[in-house]
């Protein structure tokens, strides 16, 4: 939402009832030194039960901004910025339209917190956990003795939010690119990235350039066992030719196989880290 906002400060971002003080949603974005729920409680304890006017204050070299509402205080954690104004902008945006769209829930509080998690969405929307580029291809990947974290649960995937992410993994072929599906899907670009943000902090996509006939491949890892049975010999002979020397285009012109098929082939390879473009892998030697 905002261009001058680093979605890497981010640590935490809290919403909390102003009357009683109940937490309604928080959001951890990167691992902390200190207890962000501590945090948060010595804010409440300060804003509510003491009643003191307090904006923002430093806590282990992280900033703590807080902003109040009619019924919510936002709590927002950053690492040290040059300026904190677009995150409290954020925050204040995040406030106004939590309340908006909850006005009639918060005037008549029954203490059910669970209608507020599609909210995450939203709040995503204008934080998300990272700012995916438009132009990489998202393939699924599937649980295997390769990959087998992958495809955690998403504690946002409910009610309209999953409708949402159902949507976009529908859009998702290996083919297509972020840019082209957010054109597809015709949901809002910043929700479409939430969601991408979301995908991908769950483990359910991996991001690859387009394949083209000058892509260069290269082997990182052995494939599941699985895969030599269904592919049986032909999947050695393809994995030593993808030995970063040579360009897609190569390599087909030296197998039997279909085009289509070796790049099928490689897409899933790629899906499950045993592939990995050579450019990305030189990229990431540098950092």
């Amino acid at each position: 939402m905002n261009e001058t906002v680093d979605e890497e400060k981010i640590r935490y971002i809290s919403l909390v009832r102003r009357e009683g003080g109940e937490p309604i949603l928080g959001i951890p974005y990167r691992e902390m030194k200190v207890d962000p729920d501590l945090v948060a409680s010595f804010v409440l304890a300060v804003v509510i039960y003491e009643e003191q006017q307090l904006r923002n204050f430093t806590k282990e070299g992280y900033i703590v901004l807080i902003e109040e509402g009619k019924h919510i205080i936002g709590i927002l954690i950053i690492d040290k910025v040059e300026s904190e104004e677009p995150y409290r902008e954020s925050l204040k945006l995040i406030i106004n339209a939590f309340e908006e769209r909850y006005e009639t829930k918060l005037n008549n509080w029954k203490g059910d917190i669970r209608p507020f998690r599609e909210f995450a969405l939203f709040i995503l929307s204008v934080f998300p956990y990272n700012r995916v580029n438009l132009d990489l291809v998202p393939s699924i990947v599937a649980k295997s003795e390769a990959t087998p974290d992958y495809k955690q649960e998403i504690p946002w995937s409910v009610e309209t939010t999953y409708e949402k992410i159902e949507l976009i993994l529908g859009f998702i072929n290996g083919k297509r690119t972020v840019r082209e599906i957010i054109e597809a899907s015709g949901l809002p670009e910043e929700e479409v990235v939430a969601i991408f943000s979301m995908l991908d902090r769950y483990k359910w996509i991996i991001f690859s350039r387009p394949l083209t006939d000058n892509t260069v491949l290269i082997k990182v890892m052995d494939p599941p066992k699985s895969y030599f049975v269904a592919y049986g010999d032909q999947l050695n002979q393809i994995l030593d030719l993808f030995d970063g020397t040579r360009t897609l285009k190569e390599v087909c012109d030296l197998l039997p196989t279909g085009v289509e098929v070796v790049r099928t082939i490689a897409k899933t390879l790629i899906t499950l880290n045993v592939l990995a473009h050579k450019s990305d892998m030189e990229e990431a030697a540098e950092d």
